[in-house]
């Protein structure tokens, strides 16, 4: 096939590499960086703009959704289209060429300051090393089957399968209800490391399975087992990529059936990437102390004792301190026994 021009890059004049799937972003869109910081990504039929330009301005910003959808147009980046690119040939295709479809590219760049302060995480993410897992057949599991490697703990195998047929996502959904409520736990976990490492090729896919554990959990004749607390494990497992839905995840706790789920959730965050979770309203828990249930204090207490917060002290009065409730132990995978005093002693301690 005759090429034609090959595209550059609309702020700096440099020849631009074809666009591939990068390890940043949520999409299915191929993407590239140019030498002089700009974001390009291409929609092959220029009928998908809109996700065009998100996917872009996500991937320029490291995965930081709150940042990219505060930046103000002009002032913080710039974004110019190109039309009428062909990826195939990877070149610009007149328009006099007759019956050939052509996609866009949407190029974003963002101001120095924010472009310098989110340079190191973008590298860092696109040279992140990659294990590579078992050679596996393309199929789909069955419940038993992924029961079965949970049980084993053979996540290299679970990871594996997922990457030769991501459709087993869904298989794996449907056990975050098993009635076993250790089970469930063993499920979310494995859940978790799973998306960690399939957000790298198949970022769609997991974007789709928080939504669908979001939206399940939403449903009234649906049950929350799991799902809300299998959204955290994957926001664990994947830096600040799904951070965004930490929102979600506090918007559930009005309804106090939701409560534990939510907070088992925000504790498994907490504990693995407490900055993350304080760039949230993580306040907001304080309300949820007084007159609480024993086991909604002492999961706020431990989510509290992660972040290394002190803003918890002047709440502490409130704390039923003679009661216990059953933790989860995610290192044992059992329940324990804590005294609520034993968890108000450490934050004494340290005042």
């Amino acid at each position: 096939m005759k090429t034609f021009n090959p595209p550059t890059c609309p702020f700096c004049g440099r020849i631009i590499s074809k666009p591939s799937y990068l390890p940043i972003g949520f999409s299915d869109l191929e993407a590239g960086i140019c030498k002089c910081g700009s974001v390009y990504v291409c929609d092959v039929t220029g009928y998908n703009r809109g996700a065009a330009f998100a996917e872009a301005l996500v991937i320029a910003c490291a995965g930081d959704w709150d940042l990219a959808w505060s930046l103000e147009y002009g002032e913080e980046y710039k974004e110019i289209w190109i039309e009428d690119y062909d990826l195939e040939t990877h070149s610009i295709i007149p328009k006099s060429s007759e019956g050939k479809r052509t996609g866009v590219l949407c190029f974003i760049k963002l101001a120095d300051e924010i472009k310098e302060a989110k340079s190191e995480k973008i590298e860092e993410l696109l040279t992140s090393k990659k294990e590579e897992p078992p050679q596996v057949e393309k199929r789909k599991l069955s419940k038993k089957e992924i029961e079965d490697l949970v049980n084993n703990n053979n996540i290299s195998l679970l990871i594996a399968y997922h990457i030769a047929e991501p459709l087993n996502l869904n298989v794996f959904q449907k056990l975050l209800y098993h009635p076993d409520i250790v089970f469930r736990k063993k499920i979310t976990i494995a859940l978790g490391k799973v998306a960690g490492k399939l957000v790298n090729i198949y970022p769609e896919k997991v974007l789709e399975l928080i939504k669908r554990l979001i939206y399940a959990s939403a449903d009234s004749a649906a049950s929350a087992w799991g799902a809300l607390e299998a959204v955290g494990e994957i926001i664990r497992n994947t830096g600040d990529r799904f951070a965004i839905f930490i929102n979600n995840l506090f918007a559930f706790m009005k309804y106090p059936e939701y409560r534990p789920y939510v907070l088992y959730a925000l504790y498994r965050i907490a504990e693995k990437n407490p900055q993350l979770l304080k760039k949230y309203s993580y306040l907001k828990l304080l309300d949820y102390i007084e007159n609480s249930l024993t086991e909604i204090q002492g999961l706020i207490l431990k989510i509290f004792e992660s972040l290394n917060s002190k803003e918890i002290s002047p709440y502490l009065d409130k704390i039923s301190k003679d009661k216990e409730f059953d933790f989860f132990n995610y290192e044992t995978l059992k329940f324990e026994k804590i005294l609520l005093n034993d968890l108000i002693n450490k934050f004494l301690q340290e005042e």
